[in-house]
């Protein structure tokens, strides 16, 4: 069984790199989306962050729309 940190761990992109990776986007597009708040990504500091599960569920959520 894995631990609840483990979990988060691998659920977590750190950085607008990491999350463009993610989404197979340039890095400029996720400083855009997160500025204007149209993806669940958040500030600590000056680092971008968002969880995996998080993002699909969003980007379901505008397919469907």
């Amino acid at each position: 069984m894995r631990s609840s940190t483990s979990q988060l761990s691998d659920d977590l992109l750190i950085g607008a790199e990491a999350i463009a990776a993610y989404l197979g986007w340039r890095a400029r597009r996720v400083y855009y989306h997160a500025s204007r708040g149209y993806l669940p990504i958040k500030h600590v500091g000056q680092l971008l962050v968002a969880r995996k599960s998080e993002l699909d569920r969003a980007l379901s959520a505008m397919e469907v729309a």
